[in-house]
């Protein structure tokens, strides 16, 4: 199966219109025949908290400031989850994987 990921849901329907055959909605997703196109929605990831790096920094102190981490967490937007889960799925099932979006190296490294 070709996945198409894209940036937001109009541009998907917009490709899955394009597309030969015709498009079947699921959720999260619209199949068109053996390509299946999803969606982000618009970042599906941020900045991990400060408490993610270490459990002290939830309260922020001045004498703890600045907090530099090393190596930048990131985290699933509480809105995104659910469309996270049904791309993680689909990439999954896919044998091909078109980045329909901006370019967003955070996001592929999420999913790789």
């Amino acid at each position: 199966m070709r996945l198409i990921i894209a940036e937001k849901p109009s541009l998907a329907r917009a490709i899955a219109e394009a597309l030969p055959a015709s498009p079947k909605r699921q959720e999260g997703a619209i199949v068109c025949g053996d390509t299946t196109v999803t969606w982000c929605l618009g970042h599906l990831l941020e900045q991990a908290p400060p408490e993610a790096y270490d459990p002290a920094d939830k309260q922020w102190r001045l004498d703890r400031l600045p907090i530099v981490p090393g190596t930048w967490k990131l985290a699933p937007r509480t809105k995104a989850r659910g469309q996270l889960a049904v791309i993680r799925k689909l990439i999954k099932q896919a044998t091909e994987v078109v980045h329909a979006g901006d370019p967003d190296r955070a996001l592929l490294r999420f999913f790789c």
